[in-house]
């Protein structure tokens, strides 16, 4: 029986440019697993090493196809926050070569602006780009039938004299008091059981706030702000103060992160200098206090002094002379 049916509506797809299929420095390998890249949705939630097992590539070949490719211009990377405010890596394929600054940056626009709509534009098309693994860099949608929240408005501020003529009483007459005005004091921190670090010691907090700050280089997963580090380092100098080093509180604290990830790194920081810190030293005995010019120390004795002799005839004066027990013992009797 005749029927009509419709063909499915086709996904519109990214087409390699003549230039990149005729170019023989692009290796073959690198070839596949580009067009495997961009050929990705997107919104998708995979990366470059899950493209290259559905292509049955190693894990050589395939790195030697992605140094090839960032050597080319068709691999880019950089460091972005995601929805969740974790440091992350964000990787873009592109067919077209991107090798100048404002080509890459306009790359990266034209890819996220196909991520947010979930669809190619002219401009993606036209570069050929996509981010893999775009999916978790989308701020979650709220799920169907939910309300959606009501937007806000901001309140005057003290002062503003806008909504005068809404109100039905008269002003009072009498002049209002003027409230002082509250200074721009620091947030109680939370007990920690350490003593701020001022005054003298001052000079602790900052070695470890340089040593804090350094850690965005190292691992950009625990890059924290100024005012952020200067907090924790009341906290951190105290490592410094109990005789270790600023290696040591970089080590315990970016040491065995998580797998997950860091949500907070503030507060992941905090918790882990709370956790090791280091016990404080032992105290040392005062020294002895030093003697007067007048007085002299008394003489150290050269040896032990020696024992009295035996009296003469006394059982251990016959012992001595090898008279033996038995004769001791008459004498012992005698004596008695």
């Amino acid at each position: 029986m005749h029927c009509d049916v419709s063909a499915p509506v086709r996904a519109p797809f990214l087409q390699t440019p003549e230039a990149l299929i005729d170019d023989v420095a692009v290796p073959d390998s690198a070839f596949r697993l580009l067009q495997g890249m961009v050929k990705l949705p997107p919104r998708n939630r995979h990366n470059s090493d899950a493209v290259a097992r559905k292509l049955r590539m190693g894990k050589e070949k395939t790195n030697a196809a992605r140094k090839a490719l960032r050597a080319l211009g068709h691999w880019h990377a950089r460091k972005r926050r995601n929805p969740r405010g974790e440091l992350r890596d964000q990787r873009l394929a592109s067919l077209t070569p991107l090798r100048t600054k404002a080509e890459i940056e306009a790359g990266w626009a034209a890819a996220e602006e196909a991520m947010r709509l979930g669809k190619d534009t002219a401009a993606s098309r036209k570069l050929g780009v996509r981010i893999l693994n775009s999916a978790p860099w989308l701020a979650p949608q709220p799920a169907a039938g939910t309300p959606a929240p009501r937007p806000t408005r901001p309140r005057p501020q003290e002062g503003d004299q806008t909504d005068v003529h809404h109100t039905p009483h008269p002003l009072p007459t009498t002049q209002p008091q003027p409230q002082p005005q509250h200074e721009n004091k620091p947030k109680a921190q939370p007990e920690t059981g350490l003593s701020p670090l001022t005054g003298p010691l001052a000079t602790y907090a900052s070695r470890a706030e340089t040593a804090l700050l350094q850690l965005r280089r190292s691992t950009p997963q625990l890059a924290l702000a100024v005012p952020e580090a200067r907090e924790l380092a009341q906290i951190a100098g105290h490592y410094l103060l109990r005789g270790e080093g600023p290696e040591i509180i970089r080590a315990v604290v970016a040491q065995g992160l998580p797998p997950d990830g860091i949500r907070s790194p503030r507060g992941f920081v905090r918790q882990r200098l709370l956790r090791y810190l280091p016990p404080l030293p032992p105290w040392s005995k005062p020294p002895k206090p030093n003697l007067r010019k007048t007085e002299k120390p008394p003489p150290a004795p050269t040896s032990q002094p020696e024992p009295p002799l035996p009296r003469p005839g006394s059982p251990a004066d016959l012992i001595r002379q090898g008279q033996g027990w038995r004769t001791a013992f008459r004498a012992a009797a005698q004596e008695t």
